[in-house]
């Protein structure tokens, strides 16, 4: 999703600009119309589509995989940076030590996101609501109009003062002056070219749009444009069907006093800007709009082929074993084995884990060890039982290579089919002493952590995705309580006592 965000947004950003720079200024607005609707959509879904390049294929001696290289690295960048705070479990190494504390940061994480999506959630439906809302006035004021049937609209006459503008196939209007004759045709001709050219369901779209993607400024910058390219447009049918552009410029600018207008309308008066009355004025150049024409499609279609390209040589997902094969190796073992099923993911003796398979094709039983290519010091040593690893050992070195410590995992299964994981540890004691106990299964973790002097240090659960549930509990040296907390499914419940 934040990768998805980011590329759209870039794409947006990139079509906007190519209009800002090449055709808001240029008398072609049928075409601008079509080219602001078609960076919408193709900007929303071009990331969300992709067809595959060969990686040595360039196109007007360009090579995609570069360009692809280059459009990718924002996005990947972004995502590095936030994906951690989304799922934090994945800044975990595999032998990063849980507590209390890291199974609370990482909650807070989760808890994070979780306000996050809620306040999402809550300005969307927000913003839904207004926009409904917004209809709803609409609605009532055509009910309380008193309406007047034309051949492609419909007057609504209303008893207010109120801007001259239109949506769908209605046209608001001042009742006593439209009675009175004082609406010039200029104005009428104004609103009918909104309604002739389905003006309003290009806003729809777009205020829609602003409901799901309010947070994207993009947005409010399209809708801006859109509209404004409304009013090129139907000023260009007033003043070409004959009326003085002088005179249909003063017209407008004494409407500009008046201000009342309905959401999701069409008013004529909207962004009455040195702009917009410089462009009724202008002349189309065809050289002109055929250099442009030239050059804006072009470079429409490498965008469409940059954004949704994906060469061979990078699929879409790769698995941690690809990555993990494709790193230079550091290690060896003086027995090869192989694997029949996923190593590392699961507890050695969960059903899912693999089996490792020995020389002669059966599964293995015996130690193996794994050395360091650098030192050739063992790093890790496993004892195997018919392909199953039940006890690991671990000697920990310090920065210089002297040996430091071993730290000790074996793993069952108990009555209940729980796996059980047992560390010990010789860190701060002359000897092995129990460090830890984990009993898991897939719906709930419980930690039992050890004093060195064998009493009972802090006792907790951890539900996945949720994080800690129940009482979590902290011992001094002598097994007395300190501390005392409840939680349910990661939320802070109850502070029994407090944890120093």
């Amino acid at each position: 999703m934040i990768i998805y965000l980011v590329k759209s947004t870039l794409l947006l950003g990139l079509l906007f600009g190519l209009y800002k720079l090449l055709l808001e200024n240029e008398k072609m607005h049928r075409f601008n119309r079509f080219f602001l609707l078609f960076a919408l959509v193709f900007g929303l879904t071009a990331p969300l589509i992709s067809f595959e390049i060969q990686p040595e294929q360039s196109i007007a001696g360009i090579q995609m995989q570069e360009v692809e290289q280059v459009v990718n690295a924002p996005a990947e960048a972004v995502n590095r940076s936030v994906q951690p705070l989304i799922n934090p479990e994945q800044g975990l190494s595999p032998g990063s030590e849980i507590t209390p504390n890291t199974a609370n940061e990482s909650n807070w994480s989760i808890g994070t996101l979780n306000v996050i999506l809620a306040l999402y959630g809550a300005i969307t439906l927000f913003l839904l609501i207004r926009f409904g809302a917004g209809l709803l006035e609409i609605r009532n004021k055509v009910r309380v109009g008193t309406r007047k049937e034309l051949d492609h609209a419909t007057l609504v006459l209303l008893e207010e003062p109120i801007t001259p503008q239109s949506f769908l196939d209605y046209i608001f209007l001042d009742k006593q002056p439209f009675e009175s004759g004082e609406i010039e045709p200029e104005i009428l001709n104004h609103e009918f070219t909104h309604v002739r050219q389905y003006h309003s369901f290009d806003v729809l779209l777009i205020e829609f749009l602003k409901v799901i993607f309010w947070f994207n400024p993009l947005m409010y910058l399209y809708k801006h444009a859109i509209q404004l390219n409304h009013e090129f447009l139907a000023d260009e049918a007033v003043v070409s069907s004959g009326s003085s552009i002088n005179d249909y410029q003063e017209l407008l600018i004494r409407l500009s006093t008046r201000n009342k207008k309905l959401n999701t309308s069409s008013s004529i008066n909207f962004s009455l800007t040195k702009k917009r009355l410089k462009m009724m004025g202008k002349k189309i150049s065809k050289i002109k709009v055929g250099a442009v024409w030239l050059f804006v499609l072009p470079l429409s279609v490498a965008l469409v082929i940059v954004f949704t390209a994906q060469t061979d040589e990078y699929p879409q997902t790769i698995s941690m074993q690809e990555i993990w094969d494709s790193l230079p190796p550091t290690t060896y073992y003086d027995v090869e084995l192989e694997s029949e099923g996923p190593n590392g993911l699961y507890h050695p003796l969960d059903e899912r884990a693999g089996i490792l398979i020995g020389p002669d094709g059966e599964p293995y039983t015996g130690e193996r060890n794994t050395f360091s290519v650098d030192t050739d010091s063992v790093t890790y040593t496993e004892t195997i039982v018919d392909g199953k690893v039940t006890r690991s050992e671990f000697p920990m070195y310090d920065s210089t290579g002297a040996y430091q410590y071993r730290s000790v995992n074996t793993y069952s299964l108990d009555e209940d089919g729980n796996k059980v994981t047992i560390s010990y540890t010789d860190r701060l004691t002359d000897s092995l002493v129990l460090s830890d106990i984990l009993s898991e299964n897939d719906s709930l973790s419980t930690y039992v952590i050890y004093h060195p002097n064998g009493q009972i240090g802090q006792e907790f659960q951890i539900r996945p995705e949720f994080g800690l549930h129940g009482i979590a509990t902290v011992y001094d040296e002598r097994g007395v309580i300190i501390g005392q907390r409840r939680y349910d499914n990661g939320e802070l419940i109850e502070e029994i006592k407090e944890i120093p």
